[in-house]
């Protein structure tokens, strides 16, 4: 067997180590833990799969880098529009050719798909460690919750073959070859009644006679019953008798009496989805997403005023699992919320941002970058 032979393939899932403990991806940064991998594993072949949104959400500076290697062969991007994006066309290379799977990711979707995911060996996680580098080591991927619960249904036919309704009560029957036959016999006598309904001949003037009737007695107005009007003169005592008040029907009165929790509750659930809480307003917005963490004024008076490396004085004022978030004071009176990466606070990055920064902290950073999409400006400490 030759050398070439020999060699591991491994697909490395650039998007994701390109993007572990930033917001957005660093194509110097894939590049450290391809070279790290590789020094650690001579003897591997490795296959770069890149997302083909990874040119455009990479850093303005490493865009003709990356185009480059694109176009030398070393690394790779699904076709657009490709169904799965790049998750699926990485499964799909490594399914093919048998390879190991650098990546932080569990690709929880195809678990049915490719359960070799769950084979040791198939999966490698890699983060970097502060004042040491990158560090590889084996993954089991992580099941998803509502796929591992296993629900067992309850199949059960009453004779004659009627399935059970609400209220049915069951008796435990012990089966029998001779209880197995009668059941049998029972179902081929129901269908032979069956089959002699059918061939008996219709008989139209008795069923247009109970249409009929069932019609009239759907249209008849039900009976009123009239009250006699108390006479001059009675007493107080005799109409209370002769009136009855009409009570209101329960459903009625249980809507009454449901209102008020249900618009509660219905406020309750508003409040919840419209993210109001007591954490600070980035924090929120980093979480959901591609939410804009800043009103547009804001936003528009920060970059009008500041470029990309200019210093920015700013305060910490909380913390995520990636990083810290910045507040900027503005002319006017205004605040900006930034964001500083753990990655952009020291070289190497820190393991967490509260080994660098303190809740409170006046520093000053530098603009790496802003994103009008969720008015956020990234900075870097100095």
């Amino acid at each position: 067997m030759s050398a070439k032979q020999a060699k591991v393939r491994v697909v490395v899932d650039g998007s994701n180590l390109a993007t572990e403990g930033r917001l957005t991806p660093s194509w110097s940064q894939l590049n450290e833990a391809v070279d790290a991998f590789v020094a650690e594993n001579p003897s591997v072949e490795v296959i770069v799969v890149a997302d083909a949104s990874f040119e455009h959400r990479v850093a303005a500076n490493e865009r003709a880098k990356f185009n480059e290697a694109v176009l030398a062969g070393d690394v790779v991007t699904p076709p657009a529009g490709a169904i799965g994006r790049g998750d699926a066309f990485i499964l799909k290379i490594a399914d093919r050719v048998d390879a190991v799977v650098l990546s932080n990711d569990s690709f929880q979707e195809f678990h049915d798909e490719y359960p070799w995911l769950f084979n040791e060996g198939r999966l490698v996680g890699g983060k970097p460690v502060r004042g040491i580098g990158w560090i590889f080591t084996p993954r089991n991927p992580v099941r998803n919750a509502k796929a591992a619960r296993s629900t067992k249904k309850l199949s059960l036919t009453l004779p004659g073959g009627k399935l059970p309704e609400i209220g049915t009560t069951l008796t435990p029957v012990k089966v029998t070859k001779r209880t197995t036959k009668k059941l049998a016999a029972d179902k081929e006598a129901e269908k032979v009644k069956a089959k002699d309904k059918e061939k008996e001949p219709a008989k139209p003037a008795k069923r247009a006679k109970r249409v009929a009737k069932s019609a009239e007695a759907a249209k008849a107005p039900e009976p009123v019953k009239l009250l006699e009007a108390p006479k001059i003169g009675a007493s107080s005592k005799s109409v209370k008798k002769s009136v009855t008040p009409l009570k209101a029907s329960s459903r009625a009165t249980t809507k009454k009496r449901t209102d008020k929790p249900v618009e509660k509750a219905t406020a309750t659930k508003r409040a919840s989805k419209s993210g109001v809480t007591d954490e600070p307003a980035a924090t929120v917005a980093l979480r959901r997403g591609r939410q804009p963490v800043n009103p547009q004024e804001v936003y528009d008076a920060f970059a009008t005023g500041h470029k990309i490396g200019a210093r920015v004085e700013g305060e910490v004022t909380a913390f995520t699992s990636h990083g810290a978030v910045i507040k900027v004071r503005l002319k006017g009176g205004k605040e900006m919320e930034c964001y500083a990466p753990t990655a952009s606070l020291a070289q190497p990055a820190p393991a967490r941002a509260r080994d660098v920064l303190k809740r409170g902290d006046a520093r000053t950073f530098r603009l790496v970058r802003v994103d009008a999409e969720r008015r956020i400006a990234e900075l870097s400490l100095l």
